[in-house]
Parts: C-alpha cells; structure tokens; sequence
C-alpha cells in the first residue's frame, strides 16, 4: 500500500514538472512573439519614415525642375518678343527706304506742276488759261493729297531760322531786317517722311 501512495506521488511530482516546464516554455514563446512583432512593427515605421522621405525629395527635385523650365519659358518668350519687334522695326526701316527712293522721283513731278502752275497763273487771263491753271492746280492738290497719306510732309522754312539738319543753304545775303540765319527765300521745297528727311530744303539765308 505504502509502495502504491509513493508511486502516485512520484507521477504527481513528475506530472507538475512537465506541466511547468510546457508553461514555461509557452510564456517563452510567447515573448519570443511579441518580441518580434515589436521589431517588426519598428522596422515598419522605420520603412515608412524613408519612403516619406524619398517622395518628399523627389517633390522638390520636381518643384526645382518646373521652376527652371518657367524660367527657361519666360526667356524664350521676351527672345521671342524681342526677335518679332526687331522684324517689325526693320520691315518699316525697309518699307521706308524704299518709299523714300520712290517718293524722291514723285517730288520731282510736283516741283514741275508747282512751277507750271506759278507760270500758267502769270499767264493772260482768257478762258484757255483759266482752264489749263485750273487742271494744273489740280493735279497739284491731288499730288500733295498722295504725299500727306504716306505722312509725306513739307519742312517749314521760309522766316524759320537755319537749322542744317533740315536746311540746306546755297546763298547768304545781307539783310538789315532780318535776325542773322534767317531763311529769306526758299529755292526748292524740302519734304519728310514721318522724322526722316526726304530732301533738305534748299535756301537763301539773311547775314
């Protein structure tokens, strides 16, 4: 009987052993689990800081690259500006120059319909005369009309004093009345073309 009770003892000592040796071992895997969850949750925000850093510093390489291409885009187009007002500034330089070069040969038409017209008024008064001064004086108006429409302009000069930018003198005569460099008489009429002179007028200036 005593053999019986110390044989149940034995398996009852031996049962508690095993038992706490697999708890034991359960509460060690336990925190071998939640060990690791730790780290692997850190090394997940570790993860996440890096990739919210990656796209921060390619927002700004992007922010960077339009702002130079902005820049690049207005340059382009103040050149552009630039090159169309250049254009614009030598096709009216051209269109003037030749204007010019066709407007010098018209003026010599109006010079001999202004003196036709000067002699055909000096002329009898018949009905012949009339009618031809009349015509001519004409031809005359409608001939400073074309001018004035391509900004074509008489320079002043008679009474203007002598300015040789404008003026071209080929005689000087004393006269008491007038202030010295004074245009006494103009021999020929000079003409502009907006601020450029066609032909300067050629004239007679007081000493």
């Amino acid at each position: 009987m005593e053999d019986k009770d110390k044989d149940l003892k034995e398996k009852e000592q031996e049962t508690g052993e095993r038992n706490g040796k697999e708890q034991g071992k359960s509460r060690e895997c336990s925190s071998k689990g939640s060990d690791g969850d730790t780290e692997a949750a850190g090394k997940g925000l570790d993860g996440e800081a890096a990739e919210g850093q990656t796209v921060q510093g390619q927002l700004e390489e992007l922010k960077e690259k339009n702002e130079e291409y902005y820049n690049r885009l207005l340059r382009l187009q103040a050149d552009f500006d630039n090159y169309r007002k250049r254009i614009a500034r030598e096709k009216e330089e051209m269109y003037g120059y030749v204007a010019g070069e066709i407007i010098l040969d018209f003026l010599g038409v109006l010079d001999n319909m202004e003196r036709a017209a000067l002699s055909a008024a000096g002329q009898d008064c018949d009905c012949g005369s009339a009618s031809l001064r009349e015509g001519i004086e004409m031809v005359v108006k409608q001939l400073r009309e074309i001018l004035s429409k391509y900004h074509v302009e008489e320079i002043p000069a008679e009474g203007e004093k002598f300015d040789p930018n404008f003026h071209h003198a080929v005689m000087q005569v004393k006269d008491t009345d007038k202030e010295e460099g004074t245009v006494l008489e103009v021999l020929q009429k000079g003409y502009m073309i907006k601020t450029r002179v066609l032909r300067p007028s050629i004239v007679k200036v007081a000493l």
